[in-house]
């Protein structure tokens, strides 16, 4: 019987091999494609009696013996092939020539990649052998040399920290390796040199902590000179500092300190000095993920523009919160009184707060130059009758009422000459040039501050991520972060450091896309609406920004106008829920795109044109965390669609797509007041000569509103306009929030924008100096 099965194996391999010659070449197994790693297991036979020399595939030998890599086998091996399942055969193991146990394929394999310098490769394959072959020989040896050659390998990367990791690692499992230690000590110097020169002190003296805790002696002598090092360069930046306070340069003074505390925080008198420049030079140092325009055109609608409008200018009217109906304002320079008939209007303007006078203001309503103000031109046409009384007020008369008139005075009140644009600024605060990166703003000399330690400075940090700017909140490098991203704020709005205040703008924020109407595609509606569907925005807002949590105010909307946090918020009062947002179909998508082809191809005929082919869509967007992430997953969406698309960072005040050679434009606007900031949104994004004669009617009717019930039935008709014409591409309303340290303070509830309150800002000098 034995006789008779060696001789089937023998003859076995050839015969299927001669099979194989006569008929079309046989598929490989689909199992045999994969890595040697992600394959079953299997051990390979030679016998002598196999004429090709070529080894068979057996199901593995279960013998303990066998697994472990025992070398000392006799008598017969019962085997099982496993191109011919459920059948056994017996063979002697004088016949077998050579025998491969599974973990030895894996073991060469891992021996091969290691060869190659295919690091992660090779210890999958060790990983494997740990997990099912524990303690087969030849594992330990192969892991100790692939962990020293992959930090070599990683060291002259220059990637140190993970040498560093790796030989710590060889260290820990094999202890009684020679020059392990040296090679440690070799690169942790490196390292620790690297982050001193990178002025990454924090992680430098954390690293020397670290050697200090583990190797101690080993590392004694590198650690006293790594440690007079950083307390030398820490001294020279105490005595520079000295140096810029007897010249009362506090800004510089102010910048050495910190940065001499940075590099060693238990410098001597170090905190103390701080303390000092802190209350003599209050500079404020926020993180920002959407950097703007340090000095926006003051017709503004953006995030970041009205972010930083707040500090340059200040308008004669401004929106603070929202009552039962519409928006509450306040003036910075006196007061406005509202007769009952919203017909009249008077400004009563306080000496001490403005030198502009009633004649001031008479003028400026009246002067023609003035119709360049896009905020004034909206107010000119609805006066009737204007009359000075008592060089302080100015009383008006509307030709028609207006149910919210101090929405309309949001310009700065100027005096002399008005025919200066751009408008130049009255605000608190002016732009410094410095040679940091980010952007500074200083009070002006004229302005007074109602704070007992105002800001001498803010400073506007830029960050790429929240993570990011949250470490340096954490570390005590900045003060605030202007606005996270939609998952953090979830996150930190449920469970806040007690050292720190979480806080949400009143102010929603619309995420829109503006399309170039110049192009012939996007002109078509169908085309547009067809773009809207092929995103999922649902996706895009629940996944992606805020993590899978639920956070109020962020929610899809079916047109470019606020949502609010809940049916009954006064700032929803011109959203019709009644209309709800499109879903995500990507099949409708496809068919409208056709749709719109077949259209412009038969206008094209009919005109003898050629149309040009879409090639791709260019998206612009300005460089702020949540666009990046939004306009990445729409890029991937329209792909999908078989749309090319690529993007484009710009300016967030840019208005026009066509104006930076973009075809949609990804815009963050804050409406603050529904009534005039919507109507202003399309007239500033959108030219008429793209407006039906119907879309505009609908927006001069908004101000025509005699009462809220008009208000509101004009705004439903808007909506649904909006929502069919598609001139603005709506995404979703997000209710954006911001953290700041508790040293700060003044900074007030829910505010529209961030620096609402910029002139009670006031900075505890013993605060910040615990923090750092």
């Amino acid at each position: 019987m034995l006789l008779l099965v060696m001789i089937f194996i023998g003859m076995n391999a050839p015969l299927l091999a001669q099979k194989d010659e006569q008929t079309e070449e046989q598929q490989i197994p689909v199992e045999m494609t994969k890595p040697l790693v992600e394959r079953e297991p299997y051990d390979l036979l030679t016998v002598a009696s196999s004429k090709d020399g070529k080894p068979l595939r057996i199901k593995p030998v279960n013998a303990a013996g066998f697994r472990a890599g025992s070398s000392q086998r006799s008598g017969q091996l019962t085997i099982e092939l496993v191109d011919i399942p459920g059948r056994t055969f017996r063979v002697a193991w004088q016949s077998v020539t050579v025998y491969q146990p599974f973990p030895q394929l894996l073991l060469e394999e891992a021996k091969e990649n290691l060869k190659d310098k295919q690091f992660d490769l090779a210890f999958r394959y060790l990983q494997r052998l740990n997990a099912e072959y524990s303690n087969y020989p030849g594992v330990e040896q192969l892991l100790e040399e692939l962990l020293v050659q992959n930090a070599l390998e990683r060291f002259q990367a220059g990637a140190l920290d993970e040498a560093l990791g790796m030989l710590e690692e060889a260290k820990r499992k094999f202890p009684k390796k020679s020059g392990i230690d040296k090679s440690i000590e070799s690169v942790g110097l490196r390292l620790v040199q690297k982050e001193i020169d990178d002025r990454q002190w924090q992680s430098a003296r954390k690293l020397i902590e670290r050697f200090e805790n583990v190797y101690g002696k080993e590392f004694a002598e590198s650690i006293e000179r790594w440690k007079a090092d950083l307390a030398r360069r820490s001294r020279q930046q105490l005595d520079r500092a000295k140096q810029q306070i007897e010249k009362k340069d506090y800004r510089e003074a102010l910048q050495a300190t910190n940065l001499a505390l940075a590099i060693d925080p238990s410098v001597p008198s170090g905190r103390e000095q701080l303390a000092e420049l802190v209350r003599r030079y209050p500079q404020v140092r926020i993180a920002t993920l959407a950097a703007g325009e340090a000095v926006p055109p003051h017709g503004t609608l953006t995030w970041s523009g009205r972010r930083n409008k707040r500090l340059l200018y200040r308008d004669l009217t401004e929106i603070v919160g929202y009552g039962p109906e519409g928006g509450e304002y306040a003036s910075p320079f006196g007061s406005v009184i509202r007769p009952v008939d919203r017909f009249e209007l008077s400004i009563v303007l306080r000496d001490r707060l403005t030198p502009v006078t009633g004649f001031d203001l008479s003028r400026q309503f009246q002067d023609p130059a003035s119709q360049k103000d896009e905020i004034l031109a909206g107010l000119t046409p609805l006066i009737e009758k204007i009359a000075v009384r008592e060089i302080r007020q100015v009383d008006l008369r509307l030709r028609l009422p207006h149910v919210r008139p101090e929405s309309l005075l949001g310009f700065v009140p100027r005096k002399g000459d008005v025919s200066q644009f751009p408008i130049p600024p009255n605000g608190p605060y002016r732009q410094l040039k410095v040679k940091e990166d980010g952007q500074s703003f200083v009070p002006e000399e004229s302005m007074s501050l109602s704070s007992s330690r105002p800001p001498s400075e803010i400073m506007l940090l830029p960050f790429e991520t929240t993570f990011d700017a949250m470490l340096a909140l954490e570390s005590g490098d900045v003060h605030m972060v202007d606005r996270l991203d939609p998952a953090t704020a979830a996150r930190l709005s449920a469970d806040s450091p007690e050292d720190l205040v979480v806080d949400h703008y009143r102010a929603p924020t619309m995420h829109v896309l503006v399309p170039n109407l110049n192009n012939p595609y996007l002109k078509n509606r169908d085309f547009r609406r067809g773009l809207l569907y092929g995103i999922n925005r649902q996706e895009i807002l629940h996944s992606r920004l805020l993590g899978g949590k639920e956070l109020d105010g962020c929610r899809l909307v079916s047109a470019p106008i606020p949502i609010g946090v809940s049916p009954d918020d006064p700032v929803s009062y011109g959203y019709d829920l009644s209309i709800p947002p499109r879903n995500y179909e990507p099949q409708m998508s496809i068919a409208l795109q056709k749709l719109a082809e077949i259209k412009l191809r038969e206008e094209a005929e009919a005109s003898n044109e050629a149309l040009i082919p879409l090639s791709k869509l260019v998206i612009g967007h300005s460089n702020s965390e949540v666009s990046r992430q939004t306009c990445l997953a729409i890029v991937q969406y329209f792909k999908r669609l078989g749309l090319p698309c690529e993007l484009k960072t710009v300016s967030p005040e840019v208005t026009d797509p066509a104006e930076v050679d973009v075809d949609l434009l990804y815009v963050e606007i804050q409406v603050a007041e529904p009534l005039v900031d919507v109507p202003r949104m399309f007239d500033r994004y959108i030219p008429n000569v793209h407006q039906t004669q119907y879309f505009q009617l609908a927006l001069r009717q908004m101000g025509q509103s005699r009462n809220w019930q008009e208000v509101r039935e004009r705004f439903w008709s808007l909506h649904r306009l909006a929502h069919d014409d598609l001139l603005i591409l709506p995404l979703f309303q997000l209710q954006d929030h911001f953290v700041y340290r508790r040293s700060l303070g003044g900074v007030g509830y829910q505010p529209m924008t961030l620096f609402q309150q910029v002139e009670h800002w006031d900075l505890a000098p013993s605060w910040d100096v615990a923090k750092n």
